[in-house]
């Protein structure tokens, strides 16, 4: 299992100082990161990274995580019980695996994807993920920009219309009275921009439900099509996040997926805290 051989990350790894995030007020920390995300999110790569965290134990990770996250905007629950900030960690399943296995949740690797696109609600703008202990071996993280994958399927119109039809997405949330999909297309314009909701797993799992129609001939071809565009090495950019380090991530138009990775014995085992972040424009909009 490879190590990483790339720092994509670089141009965009900005270190805190120290008094910073641990004394910076809400109006300081708010007026800092959104100028970081008007330039590299909205205006940029999709992505930036923070670094110079190191200092922080696991429960000041966890409070930085949840500041510097609100300070982008409103922070959207990620499953039925609320929860705000979430451990991505192994749990021992595979991607897809009984009614609730979810690509957080396994060591998988590749199925780059977009996050929640199984929402049934708002899907996020942003999300985040602050590494508390990385894996001993993988665990990179792999990004590919959606307009870097359009310019690839200009071509192919046929494909860009399979892909704007709609889909159902299995929402992965057997609790009493949630919806078993969630429909919505894999790409649409919105604002002016393309976005993307995209996670085959969950797509395939979705049109497997009673009642829900086969995914069609040109829907699997367009899918094989997109898969082959996120899968190019030409298109990726590749990092590992260190401990201390927090990236965020447009979820709108930057695909995202990880290496398959093992984890050491005891404690440090990869751990990674995520968030889920409405822009604060379409909060205040």
């Amino acid at each position: 299992m490879p190590l990483t051989t790339q720092r994509a990350f670089d141009p965009v790894r900005f270190d805190i100082p120290r008094d910073f995030a641990e004394d910076a007020s809400p109006e300081d920390m708010r007026t800092w990161l959104c100028g970081l995300g008007d330039r590299h999110l909205d205006g940029g790569p999709g992505y930036f990274v923070l670094t110079g965290l190191q200092h922080l134990d696991e429960p000041g990770m966890r409070a930085f995580a949840l500041a510097a996250s609100a300070a982008l905007g409103r922070l959207l629950p990620q499953d039925s019980g609320g929860t705000l900030l979430r451990e991505v960690r192994y749990r021992g399943v595979r991607l897809g695996e009984g009614a609730t296995g979810r690509y957080s949740d396994s060591r998988d690797g590749g199925n780059l994807h977009t996050d929640s696109p199984h929402r049934p609600t708002a899907v996020p703008d942003y999300f985040a993920l602050a590494c508390v202990h990385q894996a001993a071996v993988g665990g990179d993280l792999v990004l590919v920009r959606l307009a870097d994958v359009l310019d690839r399927l200009r071509g192919t119109p046929d494909v860009l219309r399979t892909l704007r039809r709609p889909v159902h997405f299995d929402t992965r949330d057997d609790s009493p009275g949630a919806p078993a999909t969630v429909v919505r297309p894999v790409l649409e314009q919105r604002d002016g921009r393309e976005h993307i909701h995209y996670l085959r797993e969950y797509i395939e799992l979705g049109h497997r439900r009673p009642g829900v129609p086969d995914l069609d001939a040109a829907q699997l071809l367009a899918f094989d099509a997109l898969d082959a565009l996120v899968e190019s090495r030409d298109l990726q950019y590749t990092d590992r996040l260190s401990k201390g380090e927090m990236i965020f991530i447009d979820n709108r138009w930057t695909l995202h997926g990880r290496v398959a990775f093992e984890d050491r014995e005891g404690d440090d085992r990869r751990l990674m805290l995520r968030t889920w972040i409405t822009k604060a424009e379409s909060v205040n909009g």
